[in-house]
């Protein structure tokens, strides 16, 4: 009984993620329940209605879905540790989903929760997305079921909340490494002994668009970057700036603009090492193309950083 997702009033995590909306994209108007608090939000709370925009997210050539931060796109997948993620739900405390863009994770997971674990109960919050951009909460919020709550977040601040798995999907590198290692912390306190968290993100060797030698612009320096600073905990967090790099250039249709002025590129050993710091256990450790990418980004499996790491339960 009661509500299982506690949550500071304060709330003010925020989220970057890999996303956009193009200026000037058409809008509808939507009906918007009221909130369950000034900062969390349920798509059935009360009878109060308020009206609001709510944008339409454009498509990439690749399949994604541009969003409205300015950080690229949604991917055109559920993230690859997907299935560890919602898995590890306990029945009380959330999924929290960080940097949710337009929900395509959140949303699977619900129909998931819903098809093994049956309709929640009235009050319940099994799924709660994160995100920085209001526009990707209200769409969020407009089309999910009951049982999903959304707050907005913005790494590395973090809220008051006991988490069963926490998703942290190609977010953690648009911050810097001491902002990574203060949001590792956070999830560590978040979530319940035994809770999972799943991380993904962008590496050295993430190929975007060949140049005319067959060469991504983006992954040359990126990768330079990443060896030149061997040795420290976070060897790429100095970054690269994309709109910079893919200046003349357009990256699955989207404008120039639209991509970020940073970019940590991070491998998958720098997020173990930073997990092992932060008190987890880690499960697993990999590099692979993400299945949101299309095939031509790949180059040689090393693509996408993925991390499984658990809270050690303590005698």
């Amino acid at each position: 009984g009661g509500d299982p997702v506690l949550l500071h009033p304060s709330f003010t995590l925020g989220v970057f993620i890999s996303s956009a909306v193009v200026v000037g994209q058409p809008h509808r108007r939507v009906r918007r329940r009221a909130v369950r608090s000034a900062t969390v939000h349920t798509a059935a709370v009360s009878d109060t209605v308020e009206e609001m925009d709510l944008p339409t997210p454009h498509a990439t050539s690749n399949g994604g879905r541009m969003t409205n931060n300015k950080k690229g796109m949604e991917m055109s997948t559920t993230s690859p540790l997907f299935d560890e993620w919602v898995q590890a739900f306990d029945g009380i405390h959330p999924l929290v989903d960080i940097g949710c863009a337009w929900g395509k994770n959140v949303f699977e997971a619900a129909k998931v929760l819903a098809k093994t674990r049956g309709p929640p109960a009235a009050t319940a919050v099994r799924v709660m997305a994160c995100d920085c951009d209001e526009a990707h909460l209200a769409y969020t919020r407009a089309h999910a079921p009951p049982d999903v709550a959304t707050a907005f977040a913005r790494v590395p601040d973090a809220p008051a909340v006991t988490a069963s798995s926490i998703l942290i999907g190609e977010v953690l590198h648009f911050v810097e490494g001491h902002a990574i290692d203060k949001t590792l912390a956070w999830a560590h306190d978040a979530l319940v002994p035994g809770g999972v968290l799943c991380l993904t993100a962008g590496t050295p060797w993430a190929k975007f668009v060949p140049g005319a030698s067959g060469m991504c612009p983006i992954q040359a320096v990126a990768q330079s970057l990443w060896e030149a600073n061997q040795g420290k905990d976070w060897p790429g967090s100095q970054g690269v700036n994309h709109q910079e790099l893919m200046a003349g250039a357009s990256l699955f249709n989207m404008p120039n603009d639209q991509l970020p002025t940073y970019l940590h590129p991070i491998a998958a050993e720098d997020l173990s090492r930073a997990c092992e710091r932060a008190g987890f256990e880690v499960l697993l450790k990999r590099e692979q193309i993400h299945p949101g990418w299309p095939p031509a980004s790949a180059n040689n499996g090393r693509e996408n950083a993925q991390v499984v790491a658990r809270k050690v339960v303590r005698a």
